[in-house]
């Protein structure tokens, strides 16, 4: 079996490319359309793969044509898929609007994921996983069920907090590290606004949360870059500058890369880093899943860096 295991949804990403967000009540002219395969669970296990980790994905698809071509495309990632399941619903799906300035909005209907079971993972599976990823677009009470699994496995559980549901306590604590973009934090932090986008003022209000020492925080921020907490310690990374075409997926292939680099035995801030270069090249193709860089176009964009 394998290393690394995704736990949650998969979609077809039905992407449209458009000027600018339409005005209420505007017909506006499109750039194109395009088909993808999606999900934030199997980004991530597409991310894992390509990086050379191997990795098993747990959720569903229908029974129907989309289900069939998004089985085929797990496949060519080779990813395992003995835990994947075809279920009498639609397949996921996510209508994706990309602007020109590569910013986006999402619209998703789960679909087949709704049906998402923690008993799908096998006992097998489990003996061989040193790592557990799941975000949160499956039910949270499986995803609960499954870390507390895993935990008495002593596998690493990573959570991405996306889309935003409030983690129970229990699933808090059989959590080792959680992963989440400044509007999720600002939801779990239960701040009165948005979170601030200043580093220093972002820092003090992670402070006031009183973590548990056992859990390690990433506070994604987009171009900004991130901030990593763990152990009362806490950083901030500088985002790599680069030329954005599609940020669909980068906080998917964020978390891919960085449970990569944990399972390899790096530290959390080379993780960090190591995670922040592959997002990077990951917002300069279309895309989400087909976005996701290999080993080899992170360690040239290391080597690029260096000669800078």
């Amino acid at each position: 079996m394998s290393e690394a295991l995704v736990f949650g949804s998969v979609n077809i990403d039905q992407v449209v490319y458009l000027p600018r967000p339409p005005k209420v009540g505007e017909t506006l002219e499109g750039e194109s359309v395009e088909t993808f395969l999606g999900g934030k669970a199997a980004n991530q296990a597409v991310a894992l793969s390509r990086l050379g980790t191997s990795v098993s994905f747990v959720g569903n698809v229908g029974q129907d044509s989309f289900g069939k071509e998004l089985v085929s495309s797990l496949s060519n990632e080779d990813i395992n898929l003995s835990m994947l399941g075809s279920v009498n619903e639609k397949t996921g799906t996510a209508l994706i609007y990309v602007f020109d300035n590569s910013e986006n909005q999402i619209i998703y209907i789960p679909g087949a994921n709704k049906l998402t079971n923690h008993n799908q993972v096998t006992p097998e599976s489990l003996e061989t996983a040193k790592l557990v990823v799941s975000p949160m677009e499956v039910n949270p009470n499986e995803v609960e069920r499954l870390f507390v699994k895993s935990k008495n496995r002593d596998c690493l559980n990573i959570l991405n907090l996306a889309p935003f549901k409030k983690p129970s306590d229990q699933l808090l604590s059989n959590t080792d590290v959680l992963v989440l973009n400044e509007t999720e934090f600002s939801l779990f932090a239960d701040l009165d606004g948005p979170a601030s986008s200043d580093v220093d003022k972002l820092k003090n209000e992670l402070k006031n949360l009183n973590l548990d020492n056992r859990l390690s925080l990433i506070v994604t921020l987009g171009e900004q870059g991130l901030i990593y907490f763990q152990n009362n310690h806490m950083d901030f990374i500088e985002a790599k500058k680069v030329n954005a075409v599609d940020t669909v997926g980068s906080g998917d292939c964020f978390v891919g890369a960085l449970s990569h680099s944990l399972l390899n035995g790096k530290s959390l801030r080379d993780s960090c880093e190591f995670a922040n270069r592959a997002a990077a090249i990951s917002v300069t193709k279309k895309g989400a899943a087909t976005s996701m860089p290999t080993i080899e176009d992170v360690n040239t964009f290391f080597q690029a860096e260096d000669l800078r």
